[in-house]
């Protein structure tokens, strides 16, 4: 994929991000399908024009909108790794599930059953799930973090099936989707650190 010049003007630049901003947020409540031209020029506040000047093509817009929501998502776990890293390893330890669920679920500001069909869609767009595999790194790594930091011997791929597993069945049985993940969460744990004691007895 070629890279489209980086603009030189402030005004340029403002421009470009805004447009990125715009595709990001068509992509995370529309999906792929919706990230068009005129509709990111609609929602960026800008000429129509503007979207081809800066980008070569959709897909390039659309890489680059699945990068930002994937980094936005990254950037909240590593906030719930800082925190994990101030405090002692006994009390990372008491609050894991918490500090887990907060680290792989968005916000409360944001509708889970929304966020999980707008993951969902991604598959309607090649860049888009190859921009949030290159992400996931990421969000792995803070994950590992908390856990590391917490003595909870678990990798961040099981925990993150384990949050996007007890979401979707909250969302599709009517259940709270924190409260689920985090007793699952908590399930896990416990039987996997009952396996390991027994291992190593």
């Amino acid at each position: 994929m070629s890279e489209s010049p980086t603009p030189r003007s402030l005004k340029a630049q403002i421009t470009r991000t805004s447009l990125v901003l715009a595709a990001a947020a068509l992509l995370r409540d529309e999906g792929p399908k919706a990230v068009t031209y005129r509709k990111v020029a609609k929602w960026a506040g800008a000429a129509s024009s503007s979207v081809g000047y800066y980008f070569d093509s959709v897909t390039e817009l659309l890489h680059e909108a699945g990068m930002h929501n994937i980094q936005l998502w990254a950037q909240r776990a590593e906030k719930v790794a800082d925190l994990s890293d101030k405090l002692e390893p006994e009390e990372c330890r008491a609050r894991i599930t918490e500090l887990l669920t907060r680290a792989c679920l968005p916000d409360d500001s944001v509708v889970p059953a929304a966020h999980y069909a707008q993951l969902i869609g991604a598959a309607d767009s090649e860049v888009v799930t190859e921009a949030y595999r290159k992400g996931r790194v990421l969000l792995d790594a803070a994950i590992a973090r908390i856990l590391d930091r917490a003595g909870v011997p678990m990798t961040p791929r099981i925990v993150v099936a384990l949050v996007d597993g007890a979401a979707v069945a909250s969302i599709s049985e009517g259940y709270h989707v924190r409260e689920m993940a985090d007793k699952l969460l908590g399930e896990a744990i416990g039987a996997t650190e009952a396996y390991a004691k027994a291992t190593r007895e």
